[in-house]
């Protein structure tokens, strides 16, 4: 007797015109546990055709193997009643495609009504596998689109982990510089923003990338990112500027000729004028005789010193 076949083709995916005794955990169960639910369906129905009450003793056997309620336990009772009644001797004595046609004609669409088992949205897949039966383009024959966070194909899986690693793309917050290769997780490396090309950035300015961006350093320790000329080892200009960004002015960073401002090798007035146009500075100041940042009377005593000579 070909009972397998009798229960084994009820979950097929056609449509239903209302929402009926499962509800949406039932269809979940059914639809992740599919093969599963048919053997059960199967195994209780055979032991149960022929016994005094074949509803009750279904329902006793198919509760103790599957967690659906009993409203939808119910729908499957019946299915075995029908089938019994109307497609015993196709089942019996026909083929296997003798007893799947029988029961598909008289038992499967009151079964799917009874069940909730319905395509609303058209698309060939039933709300036991379809995630959104209120959209066609969703279901799990459906092409997935990576990275629109929509899950087309119903997979379940990351829409931001195409590579299925456990990492989300980088450029969608994650740290995978390769979401193509599941070998590869890529290396997020930290940059500094070096604006002034020096080579040298500064460590508060970062940016996390894959590559390294345009306008970036892989050093950081420029005391100041607007002047090329200042960063951590660059020789001295004359300039009493902290060139080389340890904190001190010494060496060649001095002024080649203490006093002279404007690079005409003579302390004169026009130095004067640009020494008291700073006079009073408290913080990196240019004009610092004495080397303490700031430029007070002690630098005017300096700058008197070699007020009127010219540098050789």
């Amino acid at each position: 007797m070909k009972t397998s076949i009798l229960f084994a083709i009820i979950l097929l995916p056609l449509f239903a015109l209302s929402q009926g005794n499962c509800n949406e955990t039932d269809l979940q169960y059914i639809g992740s546990n599919t093969a599963f639910v048919q053997q059960a369906a199967a195994d209780c129905g055979v032991s149960c055709l022929f016994t005094a009450n074949p509803q009750a003793c279904f329902e006793t056997c198919f509760s103790a193997q599957v967690p659906l309620t009993g409203p939808c336990i119910s729908c499957f009772s019946a299915q075995t009643d029908c089938a019994s009644a109307n497609c015993l001797f196709a089942c019996a004595f026909g083929t296997e495609a003798d007893c799947a046609a029988c029961i598909q004609v008289n038992c499967l669409p009151d079964f799917e009504i009874c069940a909730g088992i319905e395509d609303a949205d058209a698309d060939t897949y039933s709300n036991l596998y379809d995630c959104n039966d209120s959209d066609a383009s969703i279901n799990p024959g459906a092409v997935e689109i990576w990275y629109d966070g929509i899950d087309q194909n119903c997979d379940g899986a990351n829409d931001f982990d195409q590579d299925g690693d456990g990492e989300i793309a980088f450029a969608y917050g994650g740290m995978d510089c390769d979401d193509t290769d599941a070998n590869f997780t890529g290396t997020i490396e930290t940059f500094y923003i070096d604006s002034d090309n020096d080579g040298y950035g500064v460590l508060a300015d970062q940016v996390m990338a894959c590559s390294q961006p345009a306008g970036t350093s892989t050093l950081f320790g420029d005391c100041d990112d607007t002047d090329g000329t200042v960063y951590p080892g660059a020789m001295g200009t004359g300039e009493n500027l902290d060139n080389d960004c340890n904190g001190t002015i010494e060496g060649d960073e001095v002024f080649a000729c203490l006093g002279d401002f404007n690079g005409d090798l003579l302390i004169g007035t026009e130095d004067l004028l640009s020494f008291l146009s700073v006079f009073g500075c408290s913080a990196a100041c240019i004009i610092d005789l004495t080397g303490d940042d700031i430029v007070n009377s002690a630098d005017l005593l300096i700058f008197l010193g070699v007020f009127g000579t010219t540098c050789l």
